[in-house]
């Protein structure tokens, strides 16, 4: 069975009743160059009704916007999670590499059980998490030697 997924868009079988909105990544929205493989992910609930209250989430992780479009969480698809939590939900999908970006997004359930539309789609992106993913090299007219600069030259006027 094919599923799209209706990101920020109202679906007519979906609650109005719960909107999750402002997706953050280790409390940043759309982040990049975070360091941590499994970043906290956060979120906040509105609702049009009074004594609305989030009973369960759903998190899908993609590799790409269109992956996530289509419903299709290749990095991670938490299931429906019975919880009140909106902070500190840590990311347990795939292990996220060094500079890999990461779409993501959540719907919620209501006290109704209703689920809610899914979020507009978030991005993350990893930093260099390893010494070895650092590259680079001395910037100047000779190699590093180890050597002390030389103290008779001067340095040129910019």
């Amino acid at each position: 069975m094919v599923s799209l997924l209706a990101f920020g868009h109202e679906c007519p079988a979906a609650s109005l009743a719960l909107v999750p909105q402002r997706l953050r990544a280790e409390y940043l929205e759309n982040p990049l160059g975070l360091d941590s493989a499994h970043p906290r992910l956060s979120w906040i609930v509105t609702s049009n009704q009074r004594g609305a209250k989030q009973t369960a989430y759903q998190i899908l992780a993609a590799t790409t916007e269109a992956k996530l479009r289509a419903g299709e969480g290749d990095l991670w698809d938490s299931g429906k999670v019975a919880s009140d939590q909106t902070s500190q939900v840590l990311y347990a999908g795939q292990p996220l590499a060094s500079g890999q970006r990461a779409w993501w997004a959540v719907r919620v359930w209501d006290n109704g059980d209703q689920p809610s539309d899914w979020s507009a789609p978030a991005l993350r992106e990893m930093g260099l998490l390893a010494p070895a993913d650092w590259h680079g090299k001395w910037i100047g007219r000779s190699p590093f030697t180890g050597a002390l600069p030389d103290q008779t030259q001067s340095l040129p006027q910019l």
